[in-house]
């Protein structure tokens, strides 16, 4: 695995489901996070064709970056990641995967190197077509309800009005978190970041891993 120093990242995925039933879920965070990252960089992105997703192509230090969407639905999410990155000659280095993590509490992000999946069958999915684990992550925290024990139902479920205002905030807080990856590095970007927490939503959230 490379250094925190060494990285480049060429490739920014936000995770999510594709069609309008889900767009406001939150298995969809890696997706708004998407959507907001490009808002927030300088210079025009343009749309690509891309195999199985979304993609946007800009330019970023001097060199291409490109913000994907896999549009195949969460558990084949990889398939989309790993065609784009064998086309492009990309390393699993150069990728940084945004998506929703139960585990964080809302109002907190966290940017990890490498690990496991936690279970996250979008995260499972990259790591088993990559044939690596060796990519950064940016987990978005969304919580966990105990009135609601079915993970399924509960990532598949919408922010009520009172969850929304914060997520909005995160997001723009993820936005700017990225933008700092980009020219900083993620060493200074975690040391920054991930003892952030907005809101007063953390005796809401599940266990921090």
């Amino acid at each position: 695995m490379v250094s925190g120093e060494e990285q480049r990242f060429r490739l920014i995925a936000g995770l999510g489901n594709p069609g309008g039933e889900y767009s406001r879920t939150r298995h969809n965070a890696g997706f708004m996070a998407a959507d907001a990252i490009e808002k927030s960089l300088s210079g025009k992105f343009v749309e690509k064709k891309i195999n199985g997703g979304i993609l946007k192509e800009g330019r970023c230090r001097g060199g291409y970056l490109w913000i994907a969407k896999p549009m195949t639905f969460m558990n084949l999410s990889g398939e989309c990641i790993y065609s784009f990155m064998v086309k492009k000659e990309l390393e699993a280095g150069n990728l940084l995967l945004i998506y929703d993590d139960m585990d964080l509490p809302l109002g907190r992000i966290r940017f990890c190197m490498g690990g496991g999946s936690a279970g996250h069958k979008g995260v499972e999915s990259v790591i088993g077509s990559l044939g690596s684990a060796d990519f950064a992550r940016l987990r978005i925290g969304i919580g966990r309800k105990t009135d609601n024990p079915d993970k399924k139902d509960y990532v598949l479920s919408e922010f009520d009005e009172r969850e929304s205002e914060l997520f909005i905030k995160v997001i723009d807080m993820t936005a700017e978190a990225v933008k700092l990856l980009l020219h900083r590095g993620i060493e200074k970007t975690m040391n920054e970041y991930n003892g952030r927490m907005l809101g007063d939503e953390a005796g809401d959230g599940g266990d921090e891993k």
